[in-house]
């Protein structure tokens, strides 16, 4: 009975022996584009981690702003809503600016120039 010959070169004389290449596996994977963003969204890189997790914000309301500077407006309780935090802390320290910067508030947000934190307009729902 014969063995089948081995394929190790130091007991099989017959061994031809050599590198055998690895298997082919085929051409490399071919990606797609970048992922694209939903439409009329574009990346923005000024944009906090915080914004990135919340997603794009739609803007605070125009009316409620409205009614909160008009009856808290010298404590800056429009500007904490709005996300204007540290000029919201200034107006409640200074009473509004003695009621002169609560006055200025009032305005921009009646005549629409009042944006939020991100400097977004303030939405009016009709």
């Amino acid at each position: 009975m014969q063995q089948p010959p081995r394929n190790d070169p130091n007991q099989n004389p017959e061994y031809q022996g050599g590198y055998n290449p690895p298997p082919q596996y085929g051409p490399p994977p071919q990606f797609g584009p970048p992922p694209q963003y939903g439409p009329g969204q574009q990346f923005n890189p000024q944009l906090n981690a915080m914004q990135m997790a919340t997603g794009p914000s739609l803007g605070k309301d125009w009316l409620t702003t409205l009614l909160l500077s008009i009856f808290l407006g010298g404590l800056g309780i429009h500007r904490f809503y709005v996300g204007r935090t540290g000029s919201g802390i200034a107006q409640l320290l200074t009473g509004g600016g003695c009621g002169v910067w609560a006055l200025v508030d009032i305005i921009m947000i009646a005549t629409g120039s009042f944006t939020d934190a991100n400097n977004q307009p303030l939405i009016r729902n009709n």
